[in-house]
């Protein structure tokens, strides 16, 4: 690899990190990277190329990576999210879109569907079922008998 390739590749990255991470427009990240001399079509032809989509492709799973294995990761997060992005739409009048999260909150919640229901026999495996079944019947055929005499 060419020196001129590595100084790319190096800009490259750096251009990709902002785009995804900080959201930026490209010709706004050039700007920042001081990445003089280039026109918008020049930009925009290195923002569609090969390369540069390869590197910014690579920061979005690195990204993502980092966003999935962060420990403060939950459940609650979630909610803690889902809640914020609710209010955010009540805020701005968008109120089909709210209730909508609303109705998506209470499922994640268990507060309505299936999560709603309880499963008394969760902790139960197969052998313990079966060993209830054959009790049940033991004493329901006892109960037959003694009704019998």
């Amino acid at each position: 690899m060419s020196k001129s390739d590595q100084t790319e590749l190096i800009w490259f990255r750096k251009a990709a990190e902002k785009v995804v991470r900080e959201q930026k427009n490209f010709l706004l990240v050039l700007d920042e990277l001081k990445i003089d001399g280039m026109r918008p079509q020049e930009a925009d032809e290195v923002f569609r190329s090969k390369a540069f989509q390869t590197v910014l492709r690579q920061e979005r799973l690195r990204y993502a990576n980092e966003l999935a294995s962060d420990p403060q990761l939950s459940k609650n997060t979630a909610i803690g999210m889902m809640l914020i992005a609710i209010q955010k739409l009540f805020e701005e009048g968008e109120w089909d879109k709210a209730l909508e999260g609303v109705t998506k909150l209470s499922k994640l919640t268990g507060w309505q569907g299936a999560e709603a229901s309880v499963n008394v026999f969760t902790e139960l495996t197969g052998k313990d079922l079966d060993a209830i079944k054959a009790e049940m019947r033991s004493k329901t055929e006892k109960a037959a008998k003694h009704d019998v005499n």
